[in-house]
């Protein structure tokens, strides 16, 4: 792995830390919703709501799956579920990500 991909499974890990968005991804998976009925549902502030969905997004493990425009001259309602991702990890994986260039030479 390089240090571009290190990176981005480092930064995939730490937003599956956090359990939040963890259960949201569980919450996504039984049918997508939008991001009130998700905010509703996890007891959560839709700003806080919104930056973990945002940070799955951005991680590719969330994604629009569609869109419905409610009311003429109002933003439509977005609808989100996750992607079909699969993170592999094994202590060998581990050993990679971070182990210096001088061991990788």
């Amino acid at each position: 792995m390089n240090d571009t991909q290190n990176q981005e499974m480092v930064k995939t890990l730490k937003a599956l830390a956090n359990p939040v968005r963890l259960k949201m991804i569980a919450s996504l998976s039984e049918k997508p919703k939008n991001l009130y009925a998700l905010a509703k549902e996890l007891s959560l502030p839709y700003p806080l709501a919104y930056l973990h969905l945002d940070g799955l997004k951005k991680r590719g493990l969330v994604k629009e799956v569609r869109e419905e425009k409610k009311v003429e001259g109002l933003p439509s309602v977005k609808y989100y579920a996750p992607t079909d991702f699969k993170l592999v990890l094994t202590p060998s994986i581990i050993h990679k990500l971070f182990q210096t260039k001088k061991e990788a030479s």
